[in-house]
């Protein structure tokens, strides 16, 4: 009798005891990031391209980075341009490789040069920003 009672009672026990939902079951998987205590290596800032200004070898302005395309590893495949216009219209959208531009410093400030012409790149092919996709698509 006390066999069946005690069968019984973890019968309940279990019976009670809530399933594993599925988020839980996935919180193992999770990855945990942790805070780095130093920093890695690294060559350059974002913030010393975005929205600054490219030059030619004779300091003439060619254009403004506008944004950077990366691959899935995280390493950049092209520079946008903003070249051209006037406060935005008539303005084109080239894309140049990284490598391309030259990162130095002029009166204590990034220099950004590329060995080319306004002019050169202003005849490159441009392209659009398609905010619905979030992608670049040639004009």
């Amino acid at each position: 009798m006390r066999g069946m009672i005690l069968l019984a009672m973890s019968l309940i026990v279990i019976g009670t005891t809530p399933s594993l939902t599925l988020a839980e079951t996935r919180s193992s998987d999770a990855v945990i990031v942790v805070p780095m205590d130093a920093l890695p290596s690294y060559g350059s800032l974002v913030s010393a391209w975005y929205k600054q200004p490219v030059y030619d070898p004779s300091e003439k302005r060619v254009g403004t980075v506008s944004d950077m395309l990366l691959s899935a590893d995280g390493s950049i495949n092209a520079v946008m341009l903003d070249v051209g216009g006037f406060l935005g219209v008539g303005e084109k959208h080239v894309a140049v490789p990284l490598s391309a531009i030259l990162l130095t410093k002029k009166k204590n400030k990034a220099w950004l040069t590329i060995n080319t012409t306004k002019e050169a790149v202003k005849n490159a092919s441009g392209y659009s920003y398609d905010k619905n996709d979030g992608v670049w698509n040639p004009m």
